[in-house]
């Protein structure tokens, strides 16, 4: 038997479904990570309205996932962990690699 897996992403804000591959605006407000999940249309919207902000203002590094550090980054203890879970080669100690962060913070 074969069996076919569809997932659909629906609006948070109208909850309209969405086409678009990937859909989660991730953006940080007063040190506090959040995720919106758009259509194209709000996600233009939401551009527009923080853009003279984003012009303006200072870049303060990456906003990262759910396990995140007081920089905003992913907490590296949970990276190394779903690491290891899912069978990929991280250092120990040290810093992880940037490779190992973007496939943790694309699987949260």
């Amino acid at each position: 038997m074969a069996r076919k897996t569809i997932e659909k992403f629906f609006s948070d804000l109208s909850g309209d479904e969405i086409d678009t591959p990937s859909p989660t605006v991730r953006f940080v407000f007063d040190g506090v990570g959040h995720e919106v999940d758009l259509t194209a249309a709000e996600r233009e919207t939401f551009e527009k309205a923080v853009a003279p902000y984003i012009a303006v203002g200072r870049r303060a590094g990456r906003a990262g996932s759910r396990a995140t550090t007081s920089s905003g980054g992913p907490d590296a203890k949970a990276v190394r962990a779903w690491a290891s879970e899912n069978g990929l080669d991280v250092p120990a100690r040290g810093r992880v690699p940037a490779s190992i962060i973007e496939k943790y913070e694309a699987a949260h």
